[in-house]
């Protein structure tokens, strides 16, 4: 009798779909010779942008966004300073400049009104839009998941019945490993916009990218 066959094939699922969420990321950033007024300038700054979003947040009795809402959640960080001292030329004592810094991070799901937003902060002085990353929910992340995970079996079972096949013979799967899944979100990150003063930016179009879920998987088969 012929010893079993061992077949070992990878199986391999790719589903795409279209973003869910962006992700906006914009830093507040001012630098002058005085702390205070670097510090002053950052954190009027931080507290228009930050009325803006929670305009754009509201909650329900949970505290749960409400289902109308375009911004589902975000974060603010505390403002933060730093001095720089420029190198002095001859002699003369240089001054130092401090830069003030404050991040915000938002997940906006309505898109118009990301678009909106971002033509806003681009009027704002001291504001940075440094880049927009586009994601999937957790809910759906997770159906996909589990789609992607069927799909990579089922192209092992269909690999592993090529070659069985070749020499009359029925694999039974009695192995499977996971690479680590790929969930692929996109950010667009080709520009970095700055807002000054005066600047007239109209309402930009926001088109969401596509994020991909990969999954691969070893198999391996015992055929009889």
């Amino acid at each position: 009798m012929a010893p079993p066959l061992i077949i070992k094939v990878n199986g391999e699922s790719t589903l795409i779909r279209r973003a869910e969420r962006g992700i906006l990321n914009a830093t507040v950033t001012s630098t002058s010779s005085s702390q205070a007024s670097a510090s002053d300038d950052v954190t009027k700054t931080s507290n228009k942008l930050r009325d803006i979003l929670v305009g754009l947040a509201p909650k329900d009795a949970e505290g749960l966004a409400t289902a109308d809402a375009p911004v589902t959640l975000f974060t603010m960080g505390g403002v933060t300073t730093s001095a720089n001292i420029p190198r002095a030329k001859h002699l003369e004592k240089p001054d130092r400049d401090y830069t003030a810094t404050a991040t915000f991070t938002a997940e906006f799901c309505d898109f118009t009104k990301l678009g909106q937003i971002i033509s806003t902060l681009l009027r704002m002085p001291y504001v940075e839009v440094s880049r927009t990353e586009w994601r999937l929910t957790a809910a759906t992340r997770q159906s996909l998941g589990a789609e992607s995970r069927k799909l990579a079996m089922q192209d092992a079972i269909r690999k592993a019945e090529d070659y069985a096949g070749m020499v009359d013979r029925t694999p039974a799967a009695i192995e499977v490993s996971e690479y680590t899944p790929l969930y692929n979100q996109s950010a667009t990150g080709r520009q970095v916009y700055s807002g000054n003063p005066g600047t007239h930016v109209e309402g930009m179009t926001i088109e969401p990218e596509r994020v991909e879920i990969r999954t691969v998987i070893n198999v391996t088969f015992q055929a009889d």
